[in-house]
């Protein structure tokens, strides 16, 4: 007959090998979702420099449009932001019409608008 401490010896380390596995499973799992949200909160945080880097080239063409129809005012123009974000301003002559190029920049996002008129 078999001794029954050696069979719950053998037992335990079963136990031990199995809690190991379930361990490092969990871990994975925890790794892989620790990337997924570090992944979206810089997805979150680079859309919020977008909308930035939009509004500065939004107001780069309509401070442009004014220059042109109250002053005559055709140069281009670079100019920053109370917020930090810098517009950069590029007028095309095509005559009869003209093409107003507007970059937004904030932090490392770019993002530009074009009017023609």
């Amino acid at each position: 007959m078999k001794n029954p401490a050696k069979i719950i010896n053998k037992e335990k380390g079963i136990a031990v090998l199995i809690t190991m596995m379930i361990i490092s499973i969990v871990m994975l799992v925890a790794t892989l979702i620790a990337s997924v949200v570090s992944v979206q909160l810089k997805l979150a945080s680079d859309i919020g420099d977008s909308i930035t880097a939009i509004y500065a080239a939004d107001s780069g063409i309509e401070y442009k449009l004014y220059q042109i129809r109250k002053e005559g005012i055709l140069e281009n123009m670079e100019f920053s932001l109370s917020n930090g974000a810098t517009v950069s301003v590029t007028v095309l002559r095509a005559f009869p019409n003209l093409t107003i190029k507007s970059l937004g920049s904030y932090l490392l996002v770019k993002r530009q608008f074009e009017a023609d008129f």
